[in-house]
Formats: structure tokens, C-alpha cells, sequence
């Protein structure tokens, strides 16, 4: 007996010696994680917003992020989640040494608790880097500068992973440096991983779930073992925080297939889509008559107004939003004016347009819209918007008139539409406009929160629109929220300043404008630009990285065959998902108190007048987000327990 214990002994100190041998090999490659709300130069493994010194955040600064962070022990990655929400993390593989490697290998299983697995699997995305060549006009100081940005997430369905014999071909191998994107100098691979946790208790039920991602290369496995701590509670499947993109022509001139996958991506990550050039055909009888004909238009977008789309009969397994119809719709209403518009329907140029004649044709076709939509749509969840793109930003006593008048017609004939302009416009213009109105999508760079108060308190919905820093004048025209080179923070505050500001939403331009060449050359937009108060002043070549695009086209790089979200449109959903926390914990609170404490320490005051110049409008301390949300979390964990 005494001999076998020995034996057993001895074969336990060998394998021990055998684990501590590989353990303390030094291999030429590692990984490590980050938390998603940073971005790894993929050249340099620095953190990008550090480029410019501690005030830019992230705390890279102070530490060696891939070594140990705040979702990061150096062993262990640690995360918080609740019921209905999407949580991520990211995984680095970087290489030691100046040979390629070949043949690398991801897999990360389901995560379980008790043995039981969560019913949705990990979603891994390869992170794809843009070369930012020149800083975003405007932004001499907020920019991060030149250099690689990591920014669109291709699946990794269609990574040829283990290729280590493929080169060149039409597939996407998995190697590093990236055969594809040619990242001269690649030290690192990043990987994206979202976990959604589905909504339902019975599918996902509180406490902690774990789980391991592995990367395999040249037979060597590396392990990072993960640990996800599920909240007993849940944000609401629908998407009640109406964060909206709009882009006129984007999706009504894509193939209906195209268009559903674009959809549905944008439903997954709590963000609306409205196209205000979807119209359905006119026909005019032989007594003169115009009617509308709708087979066309209910065969191409019902599924989206009544939800269907997003249902697994449409491929839409589980998500946000499942079943959920989509949150904004632009009606197709418009009047002849800028823009090259000719209205719908078309009732002729201003001198016309409102020509006893006339304008019963355009009444009688807001009857048959709403006659016909009624049925179909409920109002209490997609705001149906009238935009009329002929008066957008219009700023002179003509066109505020105009708006006047089609305000008071739609008020009266389609109560349940909301009449939607868009600008600057001031208390001169409100004056005018403020009692026909429904919803103003408000320029920041004019969105005086202490007077704008009053529109609210009119009713008016008021959305932010337009870039959320501004260091000069020189960028107020700009829809966009956005740029590749700015802080990513910025893409998540937007949500958190609707809070503070009591702001019904926000509304930026662009879907994915420029979305063919954003994979090389992320200046989206490019233009000549003259003020037009200066008759003489040169014309000034203005660039924007990521300027209106959020995605990115499939068909660009092989075989990715659908579009690609960006980091940037994730960050945008975690903003959205935390707006949830916010509103949920005041429920629960039965005020917003402790709320709006936590959201005055992360939010000064953005936007208006006095924000110009400032560049402190909030912290740019990716941690303190990141831990202000687990407090949230915890909160409202404690308060649920409190009530039980």
C-alpha cells in the first residue's frame, strides 16, 4: 500500500512538474484581454486614447491595460450582465516575434452554470483596422490623431480559420499580420466577443455563468477562463429609447434580401433606421382621381411596421426587439422644395401648392395613408414621422410658414403622425412653428437646455442631433454624431445626455454613406467648402473619418457577403442599453434622484453655445463609464431585492 501511494505520489509530481515546464515556457506568441470600451493600436499595442496623454482617458497611461484592467485580472475575465442586454469584452493575440503565424484558431463554447448553457452561443467578430491618414476637420485637439483605428467587426463565420496553407486565395485566412488588411507593422489580432443574454427567465436565469475562449496555434492551446455574472433582471425587449440614424435613399434602393440583413443588424443593436424615400406608386383614375397603391410597398416593409421581421421566420433567432416592430417610420409625405424634392404626392412648386384642388388631392391621399396604416401599425411603438425633406433647415419666414401650414393639415388629418423639422432654429422661429410641430431634431451646437425647456413642456419631442463636441463653428452643419478618430466615449454619452437634458432621443445622418470605401479609406466625407458669408474666402478641402457610416459593405473583402457593424455602432448600443439602467432604477426608485447623481458625474454640460470650445463636456475615463454602469446595475439588483 505504502509503495502505490509513493507511485502515485511521484506520477502527481511529474505532471505537476510537466504543467509548471509549460506554464513558464516562453511562447512566441500571448493573449490578453481589453474591455470593450477601449481601442488597441494594432501596430504599436497602445491604447489609442492615449495618444495624447491621460486627460484623453482609458488609463493606459498609468498601466499596462493587456496585463491587468478593470474586466481583467491577468487570469480571468469578469463581467456583469442583465437579461435582454448584449455585454463584450475583447480578446488580443499578439505575435512576439517577426515570422508570420499561421493556422490560428479561436473557440469559445456556450457559457453554463450548473451544466446548463446559456441558449444563445458567443458571437466572435475579427476586428478589421483603417488607416486614419488625416485628422477630422475641426478637430485639432479632441482627434486622436493618425495612425490604425480598429473599427469594423467582420463575423467569424467568415474567417478560414487553421489556413496556415492558405495564401491569396478568395477566403479570409486567418493569419498575423491579416493577409487582407495589410496593416504594415501588425503586432496584434483583436477579437470582438458580444454575448447576448436572452430575455426571458426561464432561459437565462440570475447568478454566475463561465466558460473559457481558447486560441490554438501550432498545436499550443492558450486558455483565458471567463466568468459572467447575470443581474435577476431584465431591460425591456423593446427598444423604448427611440435612438434613431437617418439616410434618404440608402435602404429603399437596396435588393429586399440586402435590406432585411441591414435591418435586422441595426435591431440587434437597439439603433432605428428611418429612409423617408420609401413611397408607394400613385395611380390616377380616368375621372382624375389619384389613389395610392399599396401592394408593393406592404409586400417590401409590413413585416418590418408589424414586427415580423424580426422573428425567426425571417431568420431573426433571438435578440432585442424580438418580434418588435421598428421604432421610427417616416411617412412618405413631402413638398416640393430643397433637396431637388418634388413632393409625394406632388402638388406642385410653393405658388401652387395650395390651390383649392390641390391641396384636397393632398388630404385625400393623407386619409388613404392613414386609412391604410391604421391597422397595421400601433403608434405607441414606431413613431410615424411626416419630415417633409422639401422645408429641411429652412431658416427664413417663408419657409417657417410653409411649415405652419402642413403642420396644422397633418395635426388635423393624421393626429396620430408627428410633424418633425429639423435645424437650428431659434426663438423667432419657434414663435412661428412651435404650436404646428409634434418633434424638432434640435442642432446641438444651438440646444440651449435652459430655454429648450419650454418647447418641452409644449410637447414638443425634442432629439439631439448633430456632433456631440464642437471646437469651433467650423463642423455645426454636420448630421453626423461621430468620427472614427474621435473618442469612442463620445458614441456612448449620447445616450446618457438625452438623460440629463430630458431630451426625448437623438437622431444622427447617415447609415452607411461611403460604406464601399470605408474599408480603406475611412474619409467617408470629403468636400470643398466655402462659407457662404464670405463672398472671397478660398475654399477649404474638408475630410471626416466615418462620417455617416456606421456599417460597412459586404462584397468588399472575401467572402464577407453581409454587412459588418462597427465598434462605434456597438458603443452606440451600450449607451442605449445603459439609458435602460437609468430609466429602470428611477422606476424602481419611484424618482430620479439617485439617477441623475450618477449621471452628473460622468456628464457636465454638452452642447450649446457655452459647450463651444469646451472639450470637458464629459469624462473620457473609459472605466469610470464602465464601473458607473455596474453601479447602476447593482443598484437596481438591490433595490429588486429590497422590494422582495
Amino acid at each position: 500500500m505504502k509503495n502505490i501511494v509513493k507511485v502515485l505520489i511521484l506520477i502527481l509530481v511529474v505532471i505537476s512538474c510537466r504543467k509548471n515546464e509549460f506554464k513558464n515556457e516562453i511562447l512566441p506568441w500571448q493573449i490578453s484581454v481589453l474591455p470593450a470600451s477601449v481601442r488597441l493600436d494594432p501596430v504599436t499595442n497602445e491604447i489609442i486614447g492615449d495618444r495624447y496623454g491621460e486627460d484623453k482617458g482609458n488609463l493606459g497611461a498609468k498601466k499596462n491595460l493587456l496585463e491587468k484592467n478593470w474586466v481583467f485580472d491577468g487570469d480571468t475575465v469578469r463581467l456583469k450582465g442583465a437579461r435582454g442586454e448584449y455585454i463584450s469584452f475583447q480578446l488580443v493575440i499578439s505575435n512576439l516575434q517577426d515570422a508570420e503565424l499561421t493556422g490560428l484558431k479561436v473557440e469559445m463554447n456556450p457559457l453554463k452554470k450548473n451544466g446548463i448553457a446559456l441558449s444563445v452561443p458567443p458571437e466572435l467578430f475579427l476586428e478589421w483596422s483603417v488607416a486614419v491618414k488625416t485628422t477630422s476637420t475641426g478637430y485639432p485637439k479632441t482627434s486622436l490623431g493618425t495612425g490604425w483605428y480598429p473599427d469594423a467587426l467582420i463575423p467569424f463565420k467568415y474567417i478560414q480559420q487553421d489556413s496556415s496553407q492558405v495564401k491569396g486565395r478568395w477566403v479570409y485566412p486567418f493569419s498575423l499580420p491579416d493577409f487582407n488588411n495589410r496593416i504594415d507593422g501588425q503586432k496584434s489580432h483583436i477579437i470582438w466577443v458580444d454575448q447576448y443574454i436572452p430575455f426571458e427567465e426561464d432561459k437565462a436565469e440570475s447568478g454566475k455563468y463561465s466558460g473559457s475562449v481558447a486560441v490554438t496555434i501550432d498545436d499550443t492551446v492558450q486558455k483565458i477562463p471567463i466568468e459572467i455574472d447575470v443581474w435577476n433582471f431584465a431591460i425591456p425587449k423593446e427598444n423604448r429609447f427611440k435612438a434613431s440614424l437617418q439616410q434618404e435613399g440608402f435602404l429603399s434602393r437596396m435588393d429586399e434580401e440586402k435590406e432585411l440583413a441591414v435591418y435586422q443588424l441595426f435591431k440587434r443593436n437597439r439603433i432605428s433606421l428611418m429612409d423617408p424615400t420609401y413611397s408607394p406608386e400613385l395611380q390616377v383614375a380616368a375621372d382624375g382621381t389619384t389613389h395610392v397603391l399599396w401592394d408593393d410597398f406592404d409586400s417590401r416593409l409590413k413585416k418590418y411596421l408589424t414586427g415580423e421581421a424580426f422573428t425567426a421566420a425571417n431568420g431573426y433567432d433571438y435578440g432585442p426587439g424580438y418580434g418588435e416592430p421598428i421604432e421610427t417610420f417616416a411617412l412618405p409625405f413631402d413638398v416640393y422644395g430643397k433637396h431637388g424634392t418634388a413632393g409625394w404626392p406632388d402638388i406642385g412648386k410653393p405658388d401652387v401648392e395650395r390651390n383649392p384642388e390641390n391641396i384636397t388631392q393632398y388630404k385625400k391621399i393623407i386619409k388613404e395613408v392613414r386609412d391604410h396604416l391604421l391597422p397595421m401599425v400601433n403608434p405607441k411603438k414606431t413613431d410615424l414621422t411626416v419630415y417633409l425633406n422639401g422645408l429641411d433647415e429652412s431658416y427664413f419666414p417663408e419657409a417657417w410658414d410653409r411649415m405652419v401650414y402642413f403642420g396644422k393639415i397633418f395635426k388635423k388629418n393624421y393626429p396620430e403622425a408627428q410633424f418633425r423639422v429639423d435645424g437650428a432654429y431659434d426663438d423667432e422661429a419657434m414663435a412661428v412653428i412651435g404650436n404646428s410641430i409634434d418633434a424638432w431634431a434640435a442642432h446641438t451646437i444651438n440646444y440651449d437646455h435652459t430655454n429648450i425647456k419650454k418647447y418641452q413642456d409644449m410637447g414638443i419631442k425634442d432629439w439631439l442631433y448633430g456632433p456631440m463636441l464642437y471646437e469651433s463653428e467650423v463642423n455645426s452643419w454636420v448630421g453626423s454624431t461621430t468620427f472614427i478618430d474621435l473618442p469612442l466615449v463620445n458614441d456612448r454619452a449620447i445616450s446618457w445626455s438625452c438623460w440629463k437634458y430630458g431630451t426625448y432621443s437623438w437622431l444622427s445622418w447617415g447609415i452607411g454613406a461611403g460604406w464601399e470605401y470605408g474599408w480603406y479609406d475611412p474619409e467617408s466625407w470629403k468636400d470643398f467648402y466655402k462659407e457662404a458669408s464670405e463672398a472671397d474666402a478660398e475654399f477649404t478641402y474638408r475630410k471626416f473619418n466615418g462620417n455617416g457610416s456606421l456599417i460597412y459593405k459586404p462584397d468588399v473583402v472575401p467572402n464577407v457577403n453581409e454587412a459588418c457593424p462597427s465598434i462605434r455602432l456597438k458603443t452606440m448600443r451600450n449607451g442605449v442599453q445603459e439609458y435602460e439602467y437609468l430609466r429602470l432604477l428611477t422606476e424602481l426608485d419611484g424618482n430620479s434622484d439617485r439617477v441623475d447623481a450618477l449621471v452628473d458625474e460622468l456628464i457636465n454640460l454638452p452642447y450649446g453655445d457655452n459647450a463651444i470650445g469646451d472639450l470637458n463636456v464629459w469624462s473620457f475615463d473609459s472605466q469610470l463609464w464602465d464601473e458607473q454602469r455596474e453601479r447602476l446595475g447593482n443598484m437596481i439588483q438591490e433595490a429588486i431585492d429590497t422590494r422582495e
